[in-house]
C-alpha cells in the first residue's frame, strides 16, 4: 500500500510539469488569438467609422446607449427600435422644417417684393413731386417778377401824375398870372380911351389946329390920373399929358388896337388854356387807369402767387413724406432682408446637422446590422462599458 502511494506521488511528480505546460501553452494560444482578432477588428474600415461617430454628441451617446445593452447582456432590439425612432423624429422634423421654410420663403418674398414697390413707388413720388415744385419755384419767381415790375410800373406812372398835376397846376397859375395882368391892361384901356374920346371930342369942335379949351384937357387928364398910380394908366396918362392934341385921335387908334389884340390873346390863352387842361385830363384818365389796370393785374398775379406758393407747398410735403416712405421702406427691406438671410443661414445649418445626425444614426445601424463584433470591440476598448 505504502508503495503504491510513493508509486502515484512519484507518477504525480513526474507528469505534473507536462500537465502545467499544456495548460499553459492554450492560454497563450488564446491571447494570441483574441489580440489578432482585436488587432483585425479595428483595422475594419467600420471601426474607423465609430471613431468618427464617437466623435460627435449624438453619435457618442449612442455608442453609451449600445454599450449599457451590452454591458447588461440585452439585445439591441431596443437600440434598434430607438434609432429608427430617433431618425424618424429627425427626419420628421427636417420636414416641418423644409414646410416652413416653404412658407417663410414665400412670406419673405412677398414682403421683400412689398417693401421693393413701396422704395419704387416713394422714389417716383419724390421724382415727381420735385419735378413739380421745381415747375412751380420756376412760376413763383415768374409771378414774383412780374408783381416786381408792375409795382415798378405803377410808381412810374404815379410819378408821371405827380408831375404832371404839379405841371398843370404851374401852367394854370402862370395862366391865371399872365391873363390877370392882360385884362388889368384891358381894363386900363377901357378906362382911358373913353377919356381920351373926350379929348379928342373937344379938339374936333374946335377944327383941327384951332384953340382947345385948356380947362377941358386938364379936367380929362386929371381924371385919368386918378385911377391910381399903381395902375399901368399912370403911364398911358403921363405920356398922353406931352403930347398935342392932334396927336390923340393917333393914339386913340393904336390903344384902341392894342386893346383888341389884348383881348384876342386873352381869348386864344384862354382856348390854349382849355386845351390844356382838357390833354392834361385825357393824359391823367389814361394815366389813372393804366395804374388801375396795373394794380388789378399785381392784385390777380399776387393772388396767383399765394396760390402757387400753397401748391410748391403741398408738392414739397408730398417730397418730405415720400422720402419719409423711402427711408421707412428701405429700412424696413434692410432688416426684413437680414432676417430671412439669417433664417435660411440657420435652416441650412440645422439641416447640415440633422443630415449628418441622420447619417449617423443610419451608419450605426448599418454597423449594428453587419459588424456586432466590431461594436462590442470598439465598445470595449473605449472604456464604455
Amino acid at each position: 500500500m505504502k508503495i503504491f502511494v510513493t508509486l502515484v506521488i512519484a507518477l504525480c511528480l513526474f507528469t505534473h510539469p507536462i500537465v502545467c505546460k499544456k495548460h499553459y501553452n492554450e492560454e497563450e494560444h488564446s491571447a494570441f488569438e483574441k489580440s489578432h482578432k482585436k488587432l483585425s477588428l479595428q483595422d475594419d474600415p467600420s471601426y474607423s467609422k465609430l471613431e468618427e461617430i464617437q466623435d460627435h454628441p449624438l453619435g457618442s451617446k449612442i455608442l453609451q446607449t449600445i454599450a449599457l445593452q451590452l454591458r447588461g447582456n440585452e439585445s439591441l432590439s431596443a437600440v434598434s427600435k430607438l434609432l429608427n425612432d430617433l431618425k424618424g423624429d429627425l427626419e420628421g422634423k427636417q420636414i416641418d422644417a423644409d414646410n416652413e421654410r416653404a412658407q417663410i420663403g414665400s412670406q419673405c418674398k412677398k414682403d421683400l417684393q412689398n417693401y421693393s414697390q413701396r422704395i419704387s413707388l416713394s422714389i417716383n413720388e419724390i421724382k415727381d413731386a420735385e419735378f413739380k415744385a421745381k415747375r412751380l419755384n420756376e412760376a413763383i419767381a415768374v409771378y414774383q417778377a412780374e408783381i416786381n415790375e408792375k409795382a415798378r410800373q405803377i410808381q412810374v406812372f404815379q410819378a408821371k401824375d405827380d408831375t404832371l398835376r404839379d405841371i398843370r397846376r404851374q401852367d394854370n397859375l402862370d395862366f391865371s398870372t399872365r391873363t390877370t395882368q392882360m385884362k388889368e391892361m384891358v381894363q386900363a384901356f377901357e378906362v382911358i380911351l373913353p377919356k381920351l374920346h373926350q379929348v379928342w371930342d373937344v379938339a374936333a369942335q374946335h377944327k383941327a389946329g384951332s384953340f382947345i379949351e385948356e380947362e377941358a384937357i386938364n379936367e380929362a387928364l386929371v381924371q385919368l390920373a386918378k385911377i391910381g398910380e399903381e395902375n399901368p394908366i399912370t403911364a398911358m396918362v403921363a405920356l398922353t399929358s406931352t403930347l398935342e392934341p392932334t396927336a390923340v385921335q393917333t393914339l386913340i387908334e393904336k390903344m384902341e388896337a392894342i386893346r383888341d389884340s389884348i383881348k384876342e390873346s386873352i381869348k386864344a390863352e384862354e382856348d390854349a388854356e382849355a386845351k390844356n387842361a382838357r390833354d392834361t385830363d385825357t393824359i391823367l384818365a389814361a394815366i389813372f387807369n393804366a395804374i388801375e389796370s396795373l394794380t388789378r393785374e399785381k392784385s390777380s398775379d399776387e393772388e396767383a402767387l399765394q396760390e402757387t406758393i400753397r401748391n410748391r407747398d403741398i408738392q414739397d410735403k408730398r417730397s418730405r413724406d415720400a422720402h419719409a416712405e423711402f427711408n421707412a421702406a428701405k429700412n424696413g427691406n434692410q432688416q426684413r432682408n437680414q432676417q430671412c438671410q439669417e433664417y435660411e443661414l440657420q435652416y441650412q445649418q440645422n439641416t447640415i446637422e440633422r443630415d449628418k445626425q441622420i447619417a449617423i444614426i443610419r451608419d450605426v445601424q448599418n454597423i449594428i446590422a453587419t459588424k456586432i463584433e466590431v461594436v462590442t470591440c470598439f465598445v470595449e476598448e473605449n472604456n464604455l462599458f
